[in-house]
């Protein structure tokens, strides 16, 4: 299993800088990104939040709530970027930058469709039709 090899002090201000580095888009673009144009799209009332369970977690907590949990996310990403960094397989390295290039490319996805509902009033899955 991954999470053998993994050293067990979590913080380890060297490897979270290194994370943190490696993982700046994913922080840009699907954390904070995606945070502050749904955010400014809900408080405004251009649309409402499709994700059904992440629109049941703002109904009862709030819109805060979802910052909350994209950075419980972020913790996840962490965890996987420890686990896989730590793995000894030939394929780790090349895992590590095929998920975080595919995170950031989702959360670019999630920027461009959270600014068309602003300013289009479209959303980019409706266009697409996949909504």
């Amino acid at each position: 299993m991954l999470t053998k090899n993994i050293n067990k002090s979590f913080v380890n201000t060297e490897e979270i800088y290194r994370f943190l580095h490696d993982a700046r888009y994913i922080i840009l673009l699907y954390i904070v990104g995606d945070f502050l144009t749904t955010f400014h799209a809900l408080n405004n009332g251009y649309g409402f939040e499709e994700n059904g369970f992440l629109a049941g977690i703002m109904a009862e907590h709030g819109l805060w709530s979802l910052l909350v949990v994209k950075l419980l996310i972020l913790l996840v990403i962490y965890w996987s970027y420890r686990s896989i960094k730590a793995s000894v397989h030939s394929y780790a390295g090349k895992l590590w930058d095929i998920s975080r290039l595919g995170i950031g490319l989702f959360g670019l996805v999630l920027v461009i469709n959270n600014l068309m509902v602003i300013f289009v009033s479209l959303s980019l899955f409706e266009y697409l039709g996949l909504s």
